[in-house]
């Protein structure tokens, strides 16, 4: 199965989208794919991965955690050695939730909701449904550290390994020699 786009010879191919939305039929690999080319062709702008509001059961949070954690590991792999770019990708987390249905505010309703769910036998029935927003980016965005609402992990940093260090050593040396 392939992650390419099918185009008819009347369609032209969508151009690069900054936006990836994750969902339950979706192959992970592609979207992994789609980001790591994203960030070859487009360095300075930031890719933001989300899903759509859905049922608990349903949800594709889990999904989209785990193609987030894929997408940054694969993407210390592809960093240049020589240049000294070894820093990973800076990410921005929103949390959010979309309002399914009406809760009631006072009178009886809301009294044998509460009673329900103290009792044990019946639990009330979720009316909020939940779902999140990843944004990645090579360099840091000005402004998303301020906003309440997002959540901020540090980019990894690749660890090279006492072998690759000497070869890099070995070779600056022979450079200067000549």
């Amino acid at each position: 199965m392939s992650c390419e786009t099918v185009t008819n010879d009347s369609q032209l191919a969508a151009p690069p989208s900054n936006l990836i939305r994750i969902t339950r039929q979706g192959k992970i690999r592609c979207w992994v794919k789609h980001g790591l080319d994203f960030f070859q062709e487009n360095p300075d702008k930031p890719l933001t991965l989300h899903t759509s509001p859905a049922d608990v059961a349903q949800s594709t949070i889990p999904r989209l955690i785990s193609v987030v954690e894929i997408l940054k590991r694969e993407y210390l792999k592809t960093l240049d050695v020589l240049p000294g770019q070894l820093t990973g990708l800076h990410q921005y987390n929103e949390l959010q939730w979309e309002q399914r249905g009406e809760i009631a505010a006072e009178g009886e309703d809301r009294a044998s909701t509460i009673a329900r769910a103290l009792e044990g036998k019946k639990h009330p029935k979720l009316t909020l449904a939940p779902y999140m927003k990843v944004t990645l980016c090579r360099k840091a965005l000005p402004g998303m550290h301020e906003r309440k609402e997002v959540t901020y992990q540090t980019p990894q940093t690749r660890r090279l390994s006492k072998t690759t260090k000497a070869r890099l050593k070995k070779k600056a040396k022979q450079q200067q020699m000549p």
